[in-house]
C-alpha cells in the first residue's frame, strides 16, 4: 500500500464524516416560525357595532368578555358531553366503576372541564371514596372560571365529603 491509498482513504473518511454531521446539524435545525394570523381590528370607541350594510358585526365577539366581567368556563368538546351523557346512563345503572372509566375517557379529552370533575367526585362519594371525592370537587373548584352553577356543586360535593369522611 502506498502513501496515497492512505491519504485518500482518510480524505475520502472526512468526506463521509463532514457530510453525516451536516445532515445531523440540518436534522436538528428548528423549522421556520409560523406566524399566527393577526387579531381583528378593535371597533372605534364610538362604533356602532353595525358594518357599512347596517348589519350588525358579530365577528370576533366570542373571544371579547366586557371589561369586569368573571372569566368564563371554557365550553365542553361534543365528545366529552357524549362521553358525559354514557356515563350518566352507567352511574344510573348502577354501574360506577364504568362510569368513572368513561369519565376518565372524558377528562382525557377535556381536561378542563369543572362538571367532568365534580360528576367523578359525585360517583367517588357514591362508592364511599370521600377523599377522592372531595379532591375531586377541589380540582372542579380551580377550573370553574367563576361560573356560579359549577362552583355551588363543587362546594355541595366538597361538603358532602367532609361529612362522609366523618
Amino acid at each position: 500500500m502506498n502513501g496515497r491509498t492512505g491519504f485518500a482513504a482518510a480524505s475520502g473518511f472526512r468526506v463521509a464524516l463532514v457530510a453525516a454531521l451536516t445532515l445531523l446539524a440540518t436534522a436538528c435545525a428548528p423549522l421556520g416560525v409560523v406566524p399566527r394570523p393577526a387579531p381583528p381590528p378593535s371597533a372605534p370607541s364610538g362604533a356602532s357595532g353595525q358594518d357599512r350594510g347596517g348589519a350588525s358585526s358579530d365577528a370576533g365577539s366570542a373571544e371579547v368578555e366586557p371589561e369586569g366581567s368573571a372569566p368564563r368556563a371554557p365550553r365542553p368538546t361534543a365528545a366529552s358531553t357524549t362521553l358525559l351523557e354514557q356515563s350518566r346512563s352507567e352511574r344510573s345503572a348502577g354501574n360506577h366503576a364504568a362510569a368513572v372509566a368513561t369519565l376518565e375517557r372524558a377528562l382525557r379529552i377535556d381536561p378542563n372541564n369543572a362538571a367532568l370533575w365534580i360528576e367523578v367526585g359525585e360517583v367517588e362519594l357514591e362508592r364511599g371514596n370521600a377523599a377522592q371525592a372531595a379532591s375531586m370537587a377541589r380540582k372542579a373548584l380551580t377550573l370553574t372560571a367563576g361560573d356560579a352553577a359549577l362552583t355551588r356543586r363543587a362546594e355541595r360535593l366538597l361538603d358532602a365529603a367532609a361529612r362522609a369522611a366523618r
